[in-house]
């Protein structure tokens, strides 16, 4: 039963998921409300989970009615910001996709079912392994107009039992606060079952990608009893500012491949993000690349860490390749792109334990037949 050190009593917020969202004020017809920040909740706890900062220890009584800091409020405006940030990653396709999948696979199609337990299941498991909590994305939706019945989550722990075949997931549900929830699916279930008192029942669920945050210093600076807290905060800051190290990162060479089609060829360009900082290859315009080609790099990034921050170092194809030349694109054909046909994507994160990934380091994208391997240096 391996899980990792995270508690949804200790490290999750005690308020619950009791948002409204007020997306438009239309003439006529009144205020257009959407209910829910799920995504928000969830990437903001992992956020402090990594920032190994306590959430601020709000409760729904210190809110009235609504039982949740309201707009305006530092806290409430972070937890929104970070919800878009969560629809804003390439994984959040999946809510779309998944959404328009069958659950069993057919000929056509890879199912829902199958995707969650020979595919995610996998990589919550690495995940975990290593010792970090993942948010996921679970599906219940079967068209479009149900897009919002979709959920999100923070699992920390997994179980697999190899003679039932039994699957199980410790999660942290923003909809009910402090409790150990598990999702779990038998050899023959189609389905998730959820042991909330809501006895929620899931189609599947995929790992979403996440990029840690460093929370703002002043989320609980209202409340009295925080404002202690809230200066430690403050004061931890101005303490760090002083202690940063310089890193050096070289990316060295990029091999592409194509094993499935060596013969084929694409054109192509890629952006590399360092820290806040973006490197694009090539330089303007794109490259023809095809099965076995090697790029000689020699590109460096130097940053600066504090001894709380993370690195993160991600790639991708660049954003006008992937979409090209948006006349005349239908929107149903975006819905319909297959997040695993989308080649060239990495995230990999470091820290001071890590010490910034000091070495050598090879990377290779996910997502389609065809790809790319990184070569980097931090030093």
């Amino acid at each position: 039963m391996p899980k990792v050190d995270f508690s949804p009593a200790r490290d999750g917020f005690k308020f619950g998921n009791y948002f409204v969202n007020q997306i438009a004020d239309i003439p006529g017809v009144g205020k257009l409300q959407t209910a829910g920040r799920c995504g928000g909740m969830s990437y903001c706890v992992l956020d402090h989970y990594a920032a190994r900062q306590p959430v601020p220890a709000f409760k729904p009584s210190d809110f009235g009615d609504e039982g949740v800091p309201p707009d305006g409020h530092p806290l409430a405006d972070y937890i929104y910001q970070r919800q878009l940030d969560s629809f804003f990653t390439l994984s959040a396709i999946k809510f779309i996709t998944w959404t328009l999948a069958p659950d069993a696979s057919n000929f056509l199609m890879r199912g829902v079912t199958d995707r969650t337990k020979k595919e995610e299941f996998k990589k919550l498991r690495e995940a975990i392994d290593h010792g970090t909590p993942v948010p996921l994305g679970l599906i219940v939706a079967r068209n479009l107009n149900d897009l919002g019945r979709n959920h999100q989550v923070v699992a920390y722990g997994y179980d697999d039992d190899a003679k039932t075949q039994r699957m199980t997931v410790y999660i942290y549900d923003v909809n009910w606060p402090g409790q150990e929830i598990t999702l779990t699916s038998g050899k023959d279930d189609a389905g998730w079952f959820e042991s909330s008192p809501g006895k929620e029942q899931w189609r599947g669920w995929f790992v979403q990608d996440y990029a840690p945050r460093r929370p703002p210093p002043d989320l609980a600076k209202p409340l009295v009893e925080a404002v202690g807290k809230a200066i430690e905060a403050v004061g931890e800051v101005v303490r760090t500012k002083g202690r940063r190290n310089r890193i050096t990162i070289t990316l060295n060479r990029l091999i592409f491949f194509n094993p499935e089609e060596p013969d084929s060829s694409a054109e192509l360009a890629l952006e590399f993000h360092i820290g806040g900082q973006t490197v694009r290859w090539p330089a303007r315009g794109l490259r023809k690349v095809k099965h076995g080609t090697k790029v000689k790099l020699d590109k460096r990034v130097e940053l600066d860490v504090a001894r709380n921050d993370v690195l993160e170092i991600s790639g991708r194809i660049a954003g006008d390749v992937i979409l090209g030349d948006l006349e005349g694109f239908d929107a149903f054909d975006y819905f319909n792109l297959d997040q695993n046909a989308v080649a060239g994507f990495f995230r990999q994160h470091f820290t001071r334990d890590d010490k910034w990934g000091k070495g050598e380091h090879s990377v290779r994208s996910e997502g389609g037949p065809g790809g790319y391997t990184l070569e980097y240096t931090v030093e």
